[in-house]
C-alpha cells in the first residue's frame, strides 16, 4: 500500500513525523517552513493543487495535515470513480481529528483513519453509516478474502446498503466461499438474515434455497455465489449485490506448446457450459511437467490467476478421480492430470465438473473443476479471548459459560431480546428435575433448530425456570403466545404435565401446532394437560 503524507505548517510537520514513524514506507512531503521539524522529508512546493495533481493516482492513500476546505477544493477536479479513487485523509495540524474525505469505505480510508488516530491519540471522524453502526457492509463483505463484486450489481449496492442501515429486511445467501466474513464476535443486526445455501441438494427437486424464497418479502439480497447465473437470482436482479468468492480450482492439461489464445477460449467455453464464474477461479492446477508450459503461463499472467503444479507422485493416489486414463498414465506417470491436480489443490475428493475435452487448431486441452470447501460455520468458530484462551461461542456470537451450550458469559444490558412468537417455560425445580425435565431445554432447542423455528418471526423461545409451583403436575411446562391486537389466543397460558414422557414425534407435532396456531388439544392426549382450578369453562371453550 503506497501512502503519501503532506504538511504545510510547522505543527503539521511535527505530526507528520510522528505518523511516519509507524508508516516507514510512506513518502512524506513538507513545506519549507516545516522542514526544520522534519529534515528527512521531501520538499512540498506551492500551489498545493499543482503539486498533488500528478501524484494523485500514484498512491493508494493521501494523508493531508491541513484544513478540510483546502483538501476538498484541491481534490475535487481529480475525482473519477469511487471504485478507483485513492483514499484521502484530512488531519488538523495539532493531530486532534482524523477525517476520511474520500474512498472511506471501499477505498479503505475509514480503516486507515482509525489506525492513524490510534498513532496520534486522535479522534477518527468516520461518517459512513454502516461503519459507524458496525453493521454489515455489503460492498466490503468479501474484500479481505479477495472476493470480487460482479460488475452487474453496482447499481444495487447503494439501495441494499441503505436497506441495511435503515433496518429494512436484507437476506444473505451463501452458496460458496469462506463463511467467516462476519468479523465481529457479536451477532448481526436483526434485520439482516443469513440463509446459508450450501446444502441446496437436500431440497425437493434439487432446487436451491434461493429459488424457494419470495423476493417481495425482502428489501435487498447479498448473494455469494460462484455460479455464472445463480439459479433463482433473476427475480432479485434489481436488488442483488453479487459477490464472487475465490472458490473454484481449475485443473488443466494440454498438448505441449498449446497457444494462450486456445487455452483462453477453452476455459471460457468450459465455464459458460457449466455455469461457472470466471471471477471465482482461485487457481489453475496441473502436473509439474507443465510448469514451463508457455501458453498456460501467459494465460495465468494475463488473467491474474495463480498457476500451481504438483509432482506426479503427489497426484498418483488422489481420491475422487472419475476418469482415469491409461494413455495419460503412460505419458505422465499418473492416470489423471486435470482432475487429480484440481482435487489436490482444493483438498477435496469431489469434482464439480469431471474431465472435459476441447480441441482447437490441432491442440488438445483437458479441464476439470473442484470447489474449495470451508467448514467453519458463521459465528460458531472458536475464538480466543483476551487471555489468549480458546473459548466457545454461541449462535449469537457470545462467549459461553463453561459447561453450558449457549449461556452467555457476559451480558450486554443494552441489547434487546430476540423476537419470539411463543415462549415455553420448562420447570426444572427439584421435583420436576427428578421427574426428567433437567437438561430437556437443550434438546428442545436442537429440535427447533432442525425445524427452522429457532429464529426470525417463527421463533419459539425455550426458557428453564426454577420451581413453578406446580409440583403435582411434574414435569411441567407452560406455553405463552405473543399476540397482536386483533389475534385470538389459541394456546396462550396452556399448562402441560408429564412432558418428560413426550416422544420426539410428539415434540415435533407440538412445535408444528404452535407454529400453525393449531390448538394443542387437537394433537395431545388429555392426560398431558394440567388441570387449572376454576378454569374448566375456559378449557371447554378452547376445545370447541
Amino acid at each position: 500500500m503506497k501512502i503519501a503524507i503532506y504538511a504545510i505548517t510547522l505543527n503539521g510537520a511535527k505530526q507528520a513525523k510522528r505518523l511516519a514513524s509507524t508508516l516507514p514506507f510512506a513518502d512524506v512531503f513538507v513545506a519549507p517552513i516545516g522542514q526544520e521539524a522534519y529534515e528527512e522529508a521531501q520538499t512540498l512546493t506551492l500551489p498545493l493543487s499543482s503539486f498533488l495533481a500528478p501524484k494523485f493516482n500514484q498512491y493508494d492513500h493521501h494523508i493531508c495535515f491541513f484544513a478540510a476546505g483546502i483538501v476538498s477544493r484541491m481534490i475535487a477536479p481529480l475525482l473519477q470513480d469511487k471504485r478507483t479513487d485513492p483514499g484521502v485523509l484530512c488531519i488538523d495540524d495539532h493531530g486532534h481529528f482524523v477525517i476520511p474525505m474520500l474512498s472511506g469505505h471501499r477505498g479503505g480510508a475509514n480503516s486507515l483513519a482509525c489506525q492513524v488516530a490510534k498513532t496520534l491519540a486522535a479522534t477518527p471522524v468516520v461518517t459512513t453509516a454502516s461503519d459507524v453502526a458496525g453493521t454489515l457492509s455489503v460492498d466490503m463483505l468479501g474484500a479481505s478474502f479477495g472476493w470480487k463484486l460482479d460488475p452487474r450489481c453496482e447499481s444495487a449496492i447503494t439501495s441494499v446498503s441503505a436497506a441495511v442501515v435503515n433496518e429494512q429486511n436484507v437476506l444473505v445467501v451463501q452458496q460458496a466461499g469462506e463463511q467467516t466474513w462476519w468479523p465481529h464476535k457479536r451477532s448481526m443486526a436483526s434485520n439482516v438474515q443469513c440463509h446459508p445455501d450450501l446444502s441446496s441438494n437436500h431440497l425437493p427437486e434439487h432446487r436451491s434455497q434461493l429459488e424457494s424464497l419470495e423476493p417481495n418479502k425482502w428489501d435487498g439480497l447479498v448473494l455469494i455465489s460462484d455460479q455464472l447465473e445463480p439459479k433463482g437470482a433473476q427475480q432479485w436482479e434489481d436488488k442483488t449485490v453479487l459477490w464472487r468468492p475465490k472458490s473454484l480450482v481449475l485443473g488443466i492439461g494440454c498438448d505441449r506448446n498449446t497457444p494462450a489464445h486456445v487455452i483462453e477460449t477453452g476455459i471460457r467455453l468450459f465455464l459458460n457450459e457449466h455455469n461457472l464464474a470466471h471471477q471465482s477461479l482461485s487457481a489453475l492446477a496441473s502436473i509439474a511437467l507443465k510448469a514451463d508450459e508457455v501458453g498456460i503461463l501467459e494465460y495465468s499472467q494475463a488473467s491474474q490467476i495463480p498457476f500451481v503444479t504438483y509432482p506426479a507422485q503427489e497426484l498418483a493416489d488422489i481420491e475422487g478421480i472419475e476418469n482415469p486414463s491409461e494413455y495419460v498414465k503412460k505419458v505422465t506417470g499418473v492416470a489423471s492430470v486435470a482432475e487429480a491436480a484440481s482435487l489436490k489443490r482444493s483438498s477435496t475428493n469431489k469434482l464439480v465438473v469431471g474431465k472435459w475435452k476441447y480441441k482447437q487448431d490441432g491442440f488438445n486441452i483437458t479441464l476439470a473443476c473442484t470447489r474449495i470447501q470451508y467448514d467453519e460455520p458463521l459465528a460458531r468458530k472458536k475464538w480466543k479471548n483476551w487471555l489468549d484462551e480458546v473459548v466457545k461461542i454461541n449462535a449469537h456470537g457470545n462467549e459461553v459459560v463453561e459447561g453450558f451450550e449457549c449461556k452467555p458469559k457476559h451480558v450486554d444490558l443494552n441489547r434487546p431480546m430476540l423476537y419470539h412468537r411463543h415462549h415455553l417455560l420448562v420447570c426444572e425445580g427439584g421435583r420436576c428435575a427428578k421427574q426428567g425435565s433437567r437438561n430437556l431445554a437443550h434438546d428442545l432447542r436442537q429440535i427447533l433448530k432442525t425445524m427452522g423455528l429457532d429464529k426470525g418471526d417463527k421463533r419459539i423461545k425455550i426458557s428453564r425456570t426454577h420451581c413453578a409451583g406446580a409440583c403435582r403436575n411434574r414435569a411441567a411446562m407452560v406455553v405463552y403466545e405473543r399476540l397482536t391486537q386483533h389475534e385470538t389466543p389459541i394456546n396462550n397460558g396452556v399448562w402441560l404435565k408429564a412432558i418428560d414422557e413426550f416422544t420426539l414425534e410428539q415434540w415435533q407435532a407440538l412445535f408444528d401446532a404452535l407454529h400453525t396456531r393449531t390448538p394443542l388439544q387437537n394433537i395431545l392426549s388429555e392426560q398431558f394437560f394440567a388441570p387449572i382450578e376454576g378454569a374448566k369453562e375456559c378449557l371447554e371453550e378452547l376445545k370447541d
